[in-house]
């Protein structure tokens, strides 16, 4: 059988599909992105209001509708679950990896095409978000798409329109995914690119106004539709959390600087190493590669640097940064290989550190529950923590297995390194089969931890009760819990709920470090039961007041 270009993406969509689709409903959605999104999405199946986003039916000015959409209509295929919440990212992830072969074979060969996937997929993080349900899988792939169609624009003197065109309605799908962030970042890396590339091209004003009318006209398309919906109010909102999230740390997501370098060095393990092995080594490059080199290398700093600079840091911002990150690594393994190039000693003991480190990490989470009096003991000062992991969730029987296989994997590649040019490709095959595993296993086990006592609770409760969280966030008890509109209107639901007439009885969530204080607060609430570190509590007055609706 010969096997073209074609029938090898066929065979890769296919596989990625038994790759990512498998246990994507084997845990809940972890609160707080995927169980906003997820929420998000049953709320416009439940009102039937498609053309903005709500939370707990009031307009939520975060997020535009794209990706809602799609998880929308996975529930209305396959049900307001979990699977249906992340099927949408596993499509993704397995276009994702159609599009790197495809542009790749084109690029190098197709040889070094599987090898970009590889390195994708085989690195910690990348692989494991196509497993999720938030929203950068998509937002991410329809930027590097664009950023792809400029790279193809700007290859020679003058710019291709046809490309800048496509370009800019991939960069509109992306302000539709996920917000304006996508035209800021596209924006500033052609500015980079423009600027250090000033007397290549031929260039006009026109272009940039096209360019821009494009991505409004798509992009912000929802914006404008809102607007004349009468719904301006949704926009100044969304414009003032995008700025909030520039400026000040948003909803305790505060980090320091260096917080996406660090998260980038571990959680992209084994290419985050490979990165820094290609600084340190020259590689020569035909023009056309050269040139899409000099584009990736821009958008990864960029991207690092702009979220670095931003006050919100959450490890999913920086993602996007996987796709050049896995193309520079790609080109310098293949160099590497073509061109017969050792691996330095100090190169292969890098990645035995912290292969051994990340190795040694997931043995102990395989056998949690074994050593976790030693860990109990760490965590006394905080009682949600502390009850979490109180709780007895017995170690399954091949759970460390995985850390070992990972050991070893990781250790052999290292040893035959030099010996044999295909032993780097060993490396990111078993990272690649770790994050499988650990997804499948180790995922479920960290839920049934954190989450699945309380969220049972909602479950057994949906429908029939109120739960209302006092005094942290949360989206799970909307999601859970199958909230409907309440039937007064009120900017105070707790309040509300805690004092006033209510149409149905309520459950208030607590955890247990802020149990005394919701107490004073609210000396009518009594404690019925704990699900791990939270305490559920019911009004004990006498007179439970109930609304008459009519």
């Amino acid at each position: 059988m010969s096997w073209n270009r074609n029938s090898i993406s066929v065979a890769i969509f296919l596989a990625s599909l038994l790759l990512f689709i498998p246990f994507l409903g084997g845990s809940h959605l972890f609160d707080w992105d995927e169980v906003n999104f997820a929420e998000a999405a049953r709320e416009m199946l439940v009102t039937g209001e498609f053309s903005y986003v709500q939370i707990n039916f009031k307009p939520f000015w975060e997020k535009p509708p794209l990706f809602i959409w799609m998880q929308a209509l996975s529930m209305s295929a396959f049900g307001i679950n979990e699977f249906a919440a992340r099927f949408p990212n596993a499509i993704c992830g397995a276009l994702t990896l159609v599009v790197l072969f495809n542009i790749g074979s084109k690029l190098v060969s197709n040889r070094f095409g599987l090898l970009w996937i590889l390195v994708y997929a085989g690195s910690l993080l990348p692989q494991f978000y196509f497993r999720s349900g938030i929203i950068d899988p998509w937002f991410n792939l329809f930027i590097f798409l664009g950023i792809h169609q400029l790279i193809l624009a700007t290859k020679n003197e003058i710019l291709n329109r046809k490309h800048l065109g496509i370009s800019a309605f991939l960069i509109g799908l992306a302000v539709m995914t996920k917000g304006p962030t996508a035209f800021g970042l596209v924006g500033i890396s052609a500015a980079v690119y423009f600027v250090t590339s000033f007397k290549k091209h031929k260039w006009k004003i026109l272009d940039g106004l096209m360019y821009s009318g494009i991505v409004i006209a798509v992009g912000f398309s929802w914006f404008l539709l809102e607007i004349a919906r009468g719904h301006g109010y949704v926009i100044q909102e969304a414009i003032d959390y995008h700025i909030r999230l520039f400026s000040q740390s948003e909803a305790g997501h505060g980090q320091p600087f260096f917080y996406h370098p660090l998260v980038l060095l571990l959680g992209c393990f084994p290419m985050s190493l490979f990165l820094i092995f290609s600084w340190t080594q020259k590689t020569e490059a035909p023009t056309e590669i050269a040139h899409y080199k000099k584009w990736m290398t821009i958008l990864f700093w960029v991207v690092l640097i702009v979220f670095s600079i931003v006050k919100t840091k959450i490890v999913h911002y920086s993602s996007l940064t996987y796709f050049p990150i896995s193309f520079l690594v790609a080109w310098f393994i293949h160099h590497s290989i073509e061109n017969s190039i050792s691996f330095k000693t100090w190169q292969k003991a890098l990645i035995l550190f912290f292969g051994i480190a990340l190795g040694t990490a997931f043995v102990l989470i395989g056998m949690l529950d074994t050593i976790k009096k030693p860990i109990l003991s760490l965590l006394e000062n905080d009682g949600l923590a502390y009850g979490n992991f109180s709780q007895t969730i017995p170690d399954g029987r091949f759970d460390v297995l995985i850390g070992i296989l990972f050991l070893i994997g990781t250790i052999a590649s290292v040893l035959f390194l030099n010996r044999n040019k295909n032993a780097v490709t060993g490396l990111f095959a078993t990272s690649l089969i770790t994050v499988t595993l650990l997804s499948a296993v180790i995922a479920p086990k960290i839920d049934r931890y954190t989450q699945t006592s309380l969220f049972n609770f909602y479950k057994e409760k949906a429908g029939e009760y109120y739960l209302q969280p006092l005094g942290f966030h949360s989206y799970a008890h909307l999601f859970y819990g199958q909230r409907k509109p309440i039937p007064v209107q009120t900017d105070d639901e707790p309040k509300w709920m805690v004092f006033e007439k209510v149409d149905r009885p309520v459950y208030f969530i607590s955890r247990i470090q802020d149990l005394n204080s919701n107490l004073g607060y609210f000396p009518h609430l009594k404690e019925i039961d704990r699900k791990g570190g939270y305490v559920i509590l019911e009004r004990t007055d006498s007179n439970y007041p109930f609304l008459e609706l009519r």
